[in-house]
């Protein structure tokens, strides 16, 4: 006979609790007792209670290896009537035997209905650690289990693979947004669309008025950083800062020679670099940058309210000023390929023209974003990383149709760069490194970024595997922040980033005029619909958790609590710092602010 105390903690949610029965099996090195009802008079397992039971083993069964856990329907029907299947969060169990110290079983996990779950002490192992044949056993027993729930499959030929699930009602409870996190969203959504539907804009199908007009939309949610983008949009210092900055600051990089499709000449740029200097000087001297959006290149367009749209595959020349170091345009092709039907659009020309090539680049930038930037790197990949995690370690949302390239030209991008894709460029500092962009003053995302990668390639090493490490949750965590967190600051103002284009790129200069901007421009509801989407998923629906914040105790031994309280202290001087930086600057960066980051990919 040995008595053993269990202490048990059920989550706080709504709907944490259960009205089901629980009992546990005490596995050990001399074997296994039979299932221990945990039960007392009236309700157990309630929502935020932590419970103390006391359980009798017929036998002693020797040092304690694993806790099974049992779950079943009561005997009696439940108050409620026969329901849904009763789910249960428990967060831990906590077994004191006769002798020794107790032993904490980390579990955060639903178990759904009737079931059994098997729980290992909390104290983390490797493969090889495993010296029990009992655990060894429950190790290859629990990854089979998983790699069956869990299953590949190719959604769209060329794009990474992803979970083999029909639709979200068909995910485990593990893996689904709470409740309450569900419920916000949709009020959310659904708060904008009525807005906008009471101010007769979302049905509206034809073009916008002027310019003043589009503030009857931006004003409904608005934000500091979206009326900055709004002030500033058609400044040339602010276009060129979008880049460092903005949704998409990874495609800028140095340029070290021009391209041979992108004539660029010393009288086109001399107005912007002043006497005394050329191009080739200033190519050598490493000031000017180049954005090229090649890869949309004959991509497939969408068709929206009957209307075929239009896309361009820009190439954009920066220079960077001496002295101030802030980056000006000095060039602009809208296609790849150069001729009298592709002309080189200048700083100097009229302002139109001007404006609605810089205008056709932030569409391009949308594109890139969106489908790649975004879509790819920010939610496909990491899924690719979490579910191979599911499978391998034991214990979506695409804006297709209102934007110029809709789901046919998504996906043919989504193709393009997973054939070009390679480890580099999702490591930041060899990404930086290899885009020649280390010392651009006033790169705030690759300042704060860095800070936050903190860690010193096949994965032969255990600095190699370190570095892939801290990819995935660099990448699951601040770099989503970086091109997510701030779409909606940046469309408010649709001007600035246009998610389509109803009239084709100028194929001449001198004939662009305000009304044939506007008619380039987005119709009213294919504006309302892409701002509302940027607007929810800038927007977290509750629940958060940011970056450092562990409410799920997994770990019982001390050095991983003294490595998240290290991390923690760093993430918070990190915060301090670029707080203070922002204090002097017109348009803080907020974006990669520990607090601000969620811990993973969270909507």
């Amino acid at each position: 006979m040995a008595e053993f105390r269990v202490r048990v903690s059920t989550g706080g949610a709504c709907g944490a609790g259960t009205w089901d029965k629980v009992s546990v099996t005490i596995v050990g090195t001399r074997g296994e007792s039979p299932a221990l009802p945990l039960d007392h008079f009236g309700k157990e397992f309630t929502a935020g209670a932590e419970e103390d039971f006391e359980v009798t083993l017929p036998q002693d069964v020797g040092p304690v290896l694993l806790l099974r856990v049992h779950k079943a329907p009561p005997a009696l029907p439940r108050p409620l009537g026969p329901l849904a299947p009763d789910a249960w969060f428990c967060r831990w169990f906590q077994l004191a035997p006769p002798r020794g110290a107790p032993l904490r079983f980390p579990c955060y996990q639903w178990l759904e209905g009737a079931g059994s779950l098997v729980l290992r002490e909390g104290a983390a192992k490797v493969s090889w650690a495993d010296h029990h044949p009992v655990l060894q056993q429950q190790r290859q027993e629990e990854l089979q289990a998983r790699q069956e729930m869990y299953q590949w499959k190719t959604y769209i030929p060329g794009w990474p693979h992803c979970l083999d699930e029909v639709t979200v009602k068909d995910l485990d409870l593990n893996i689904k947004y709470s409740t309450a996190k569900n419920t916000n969203f949709y009020l959310q959504g659904l708060s904008a669309f009525t807005e906008l539907k009471i101010k007769g804009l979302l049905d509206r199908k034809g073009l916008w008025r002027s310019l003043k007009e589009m503030r009857r939309i931006f004003n409904f949610r608005t934000t500091p950083a979206a009326e900055y983008v709004s002030e500033h949009w058609q400044e040339d210092a602010f276009f060129a800062s979008q880049f460092l900055n903005g949704l998409n600051p990874v495609l800028i990089h140095r340029c070290r020679y021009l391209p041979k499709n992108f004539p660029v000449t010393d009288a086109m740029v001399a107005p912007v670099l002043g006497p005394g200097t050329s191009l080739q000087a200033e190519l050598e001297r490493g000031s000017l940058f180049l954005v090229d959006h090649g890869i949309l290149s004959g991509i497939k367009t969408n068709v929206v309210n009957g209307r075929p749209q239009f896309s361009a595959a820009p190439m954009t020349l920066l220079y960077q000023r001496p002295g101030c170091g802030s980056l000006l345009p000095l060039a602009i092709q809208l296609s790849q390929t150069p001729g009298p039907n592709s002309p080189i659009f200048l700083p100097s020309d009229d302002k139109w023209d001007w404006l609605l090539a810089k205008t056709w680049v932030r569409n391009a930038e949308f594109s890139f974003h969106e489908a790649l930037t975004h879509l790819l790197h920010s939610h496909l990949l990491p899924e690719v990383f979490s579910l191979a995690m599911l499978r391998q370690l034991p214990h979506c949302h695409p804006l297709f149709k209102s934007t110029g390239l809709g789901i046919g030209g998504f996906s043919e991008l989504i193709q393009r760069n997973m054939e070009q894709l390679n480890y580099s460029v999702l490591c930041l500092p060899e990404d930086i490194r290899t885009r020649g962009v280390e010392d651009i003053p006033g790169y705030y995302y690759r300042d704060d970024g860095m800070q936050i990668w903190g860690m010193p390639s096949s994965l032969e090493t255990r600095e190699a595997l370190v570095q892939y490490v801290t990819m995935v949750i660099f990448t699951c965590s601040a770099k989503h922040s970086a091109v997510s967190a701030g779409q909606f600051d940046s469309c408010a103002w649709m001007p600035n980033l246009p998610p389509t284009m109803q009239l084709p790129p100028p194929t001449s200069k001198g004939q662009a005029r305000p009304e044939g901007f506007i008619a380039t421009l987005p119709p009213v509801n294919a504006t309302c619909d892409v701002v509302i989407a940027l607007w929810l998923l800038s927007k977290e629906p509750g629940d958060r958790r940011p970056l450092g914040t562990y409410p799920d105790e997994h770990f019982t031994e001390e050095a991983p609590r003294r490595s998240i309280a290290a991390f923690q202290s760093r993430l918070a001087q990190i915060s301090r710092g670029i707080r203070e930086r922002n204090q002097g600057l017109v348009l803080p960066y907020t974006y990669l602010d520990p607090p601000l980051i969620e811990n993973s990919i969270s909507i």
